[in-house]
């Protein structure tokens, strides 16, 4: 085996160029995989975080109805009784109610219409970190204090800036003509298209008052400690309400199509090494075949001086994996710098668009990428695994070569 390396190292350079070139697409190729793969999780671990994480929680509970009727009745009883019960849930690091409402607000001679989220701020906060999304001021108090939190396109709908005084108009539930004044506290940005562009937090309890809907809540969302652990905690989640006759739901289940949106995560990938492994393998194939047709003469006197078929497909593969090996070193490491300006630098388009949005979530013009295992591993190992792939055929051709007549070819 030595000495076949040693062989496989020499033949590879015999032709300098085409080693060079034909390395030097393979390493590209593994950094273009490498960095397209950083880009890709990131790009779907915020879709899931925005979309999940930050506002729809990872688990939901309902009343029966609620979720085809989206009806002001439609409610929880005794939501804060039902609250305490799902703290104690295994696996539930966080638990808050939330109270929905639409309602016209105003501000001046400017009115848009809105939809009110009454939550606790604290459990709020606790769940999804929407306060630290704000753009101006600072989130909802403690207390109910008729304070309103406006999203970052709301506010600029109603020209309402922090301090502002604004009038909520809606129908309660008990058929009233429910109002109130609130004042503006903070512009918040949570990513949400929804949300931002239409959102207004207020209250548990001013959302309670104002709807006409005391101790009640239209929702319940818990956070898991990890994606991972989301199916045991709806489960959870169901048993201890089972005497309730509530609706418990985790998030694939209450949105089936963004649930199988992210299962393209893995597709998308595999397409993307798909592709380029398979540009690699022709180049691999290309130079390999190549390099058997130029030497069938040595490669004859080889056999001819004892050299098996076996090793003659040694040597051929040998070289293959020489090619595949400097290539995974050049293009690991060209890979693992464009992964490291993806993750501390990022893409900058603001010169292109002030950002973009995209099922639902709203992105800013800075792209960033996620390095993961699988984002490294998979385009190094498969560069080496398609080198020796495309290179079985030139090896068994050299295989089969017979001495003699391989001797009197030019």
């Amino acid at each position: 085996m030595p000495m076949l390396l040693k062989l496989a190292w020499r033949n590879i350079w015999r032709q300098r160029r085409r080693t060079l070139i034909t390395v030097s697409a393979m390493a590209f190729g593994v950094a273009f995989c490498m960095a397209s793969i950083a880009l890709d999780d990131w790009l779907f671990g915020e879709v899931f975080e925005i979309l999940v994480t930050r506002n729809l929680g990872h688990v939901q509970v309902h009343a029966p109805a609620f979720p085809a009727q989206r009806g002001l009745t439609e409610t929880i009883a005794d939501a804060d009784a039902v609250v305490a019960q799902l703290d104690a849930v295994p696996g539930a690091t966080a638990v808050t109610a939330r109270l929905f409402g639409n309602a016209l607000l105003a501000v001046g001679d400017e009115a848009a219409g809105a939809q009110l989220i009454g939550v606790s701020p604290e459990r709020e906060q606790a769940a999804t970190g929407v306060g630290q999304r704000l753009v101006q001021g600072r989130f909802l108090g403690a207390a109910g204090g008729r304070e309103i939190v406006l999203g970052t396109g709301l506010s600029e709908t109603l020209r309402a800036a922090v301090g502002a005084e604004v009038v909520a108009v809606t129908q309660a539930a008990d058929g009233s003509l429910g109002n109130e004044l609130f004042r503006v506290v903070g512009i918040v940005k949570t990513g949400s298209v929804v949300v931002d562009r239409a959102g207004a937090f207020v209250h548990l309890d001013d959302a309670r008052e104002l709807l006409a809907l005391p101790g009640q809540a239209h929702e319940l969302a818990l956070v898991a400690r990890e994606r991972a652990v989301v199916p045991a905690l709806a489960a959870a989640g169901r048993a201890a309400l089972a005497d309730r006759g509530l609706l418990v739901r985790s998030w694939n289940e209450i949105q089936p199509q963004l649930a199988s949106m992210m299962r393209l995560t893995v597709v998308v990938n595999w397409i993307f090494l798909i592709m380029i492994f398979s540009v690699a393998a022709l180049g691999v194939l290309n130079t390999m075949l190549m390099s058997v047709f130029e030497r069938t003469k040595e490669l004859g006197v080889l056999r001819a001086l004892g050299l098996r078929p076996g090793q003659l497909v040694a040597l051929v593969l040998l070289e293959s994996l020489l090619l595949a090996a400097l290539a995974v070193v050049a293009g690991g490491a060209l890979g693992a710098a464009l992964d490291a300006f993806l993750v501390y630098r990022g893409i900058d388009m603001s010169w292109l668009s002030k950002g973009w949005s995209w099922y639902g979530a709203s992105f800013p013009p800075v792209y960033y990428g996620v390095v993961k295992p699988f984002g490294v591993i998979a385009p190094l190992v498969g560069m080496v695994v398609i080198g020796l792939l495309a290179s079985l055929w030139p090896a068994w051709r050299a295989a089969r070569l017979q001495p003699v007549a391989a001797m009197r070819q030019e």
